[in-house]
């Protein structure tokens, strides 16, 4: 049905609105919903029962329920919050369709100030000081109350991002590329909702750029490399650093994967290295060759999540987080 400014409005058509409406309605993205839709919020819209009239408090609340959802995305809609009262003309049908399907399309975003940093969460930062010449890894846990906790977290805008950082070894050819590869072409490793990326310079050899709803990302599944990629000056150009991502847990009644999200940070350094071990006692080992292929410093992997806030969220439905470390290595 097409309406004009002082039609009635029917109930079926409100409930359509707040609660029934494919693929986009108020309280799929505001409620529970299910998959990548819901950010998990308590005061949903209640119906009106068939037959009764649509109020205009009834009208204002599914009204202020948009505005919330645009004012926590950073969204443009044309309806404006609820100020009706009984008796005024609703002018604002003529685009509530069209703007709700605007916030279905943008559930995923969320305006600066509506998200919440936390940086090494858990104290799972860690720096490693030791020398290595084949790899060092960090894996680390974030576990949410629940797979619903879990999904609202990235559907409402959350992210976990991850960065290696390399500084104060030994400048050589190798240590070099690995401070370029690190630093500079990789930089930080974010992952949101349907996307991932990494920020630096360089050219990623995966970028798969489908973040937690994946479908490579199930239940119990093996980790998914995300992004991939190689140092890009010879002969290290075997070398990389690489993200992996798996899910555990329950997975739930409500389209979710589980509650604990694992990532796998990885250095690995694949080039042919060259080492004189020399030969007792005429021929020792020879550091100045050895040494070339050995990187030292201290590498830094640094952990953040990024939760989305109760600026316009009725309630946090996320809740707690607790980040821990599942492995750490370098060799």
């Amino acid at each position: 049905m097409a309406y004009v400014t002082g039609d009635t409005i029917l109930d079926d058509h409100y409930n359509g609105f707040a609660n029934d409406n494919s693929p986009n309605n108020v309280n799929k993205i505001w409620g529970v919903g299910n998959g990548n839709y819901g950010y998990g919020q308590s005061n949903t819209i209640s119906s009106v029962s068939a037959g009764n009239t649509v109020s205009a408090t009834q009208w204002n609340t599914l009204l202020d329920r948009m505005d919330n959802i645009e004012n926590h995305q950073g969204s443009s809609i044309t309806t404006g919050a609820g100020t009706l009262s009984g008796g005024d003309p609703i002018a604002a049908i003529l685009s509530i369709s069209t703007d709700i399907t605007t916030l279905g399309t943008n559930r995923y975003n969320v305006s600066g100030g509506n998200i919440t940093q936390t940086s090494n969460p858990n104290t799972v930062n860690r720096t490693f000081t030791g020398s290595w010449s084949a790899s060092t890894i960090h894996e680390v846990s974030f576990t949410f109350a629940s797979s619903d906790a879990l999904r609202y977290f990235f559907n409402a805008g959350g992210k976990i991002t991850h960065v290696w950082n390399l500084s104060g070894g030994t400048s050589d050819g190798k240590y070099d590329e690995w401070v370029d590869l690190f630093n500079t072409k990789a930089a930080t490793f974010t992952i949101s909702a349907v996307a991932d990326s990494l920020s630096g310079s360089g050219s990623a050899s995966t970028n798969l750029n489908e973040g937690f709803w994946s479908a490579g990302i199930t239940n119990g599944g093996a980790y998914q490399v995300h992004q991939k990629m190689f140092a890009d000056t010879a002969p290290y150009t075997t070398n990389y650093v690489q993200w992996e991502v798996k899910v555990s847990g329950t997975a739930g009644s409500n389209g979710g994967k589980g509650e604990v999200l694992t990532i796998k940070a990885s250095a690995i350094d694949a080039a042919a290295d060259q080492v004189d071990e020399g030969q007792d006692p005429q021929d020792p080992l020879d550091p100045a060759v050895t040494n070339l292929d050995i990187v030292n410093g201290n590498l830094s992997s640094s952990w953040s999540y990024f939760k989305p806030n109760t600026t316009y969220l009725n309630n946090d439905a996320v809740g707690t987080i607790t980040a821990a470390e599942v492995t750490q290595s370098q060799s």
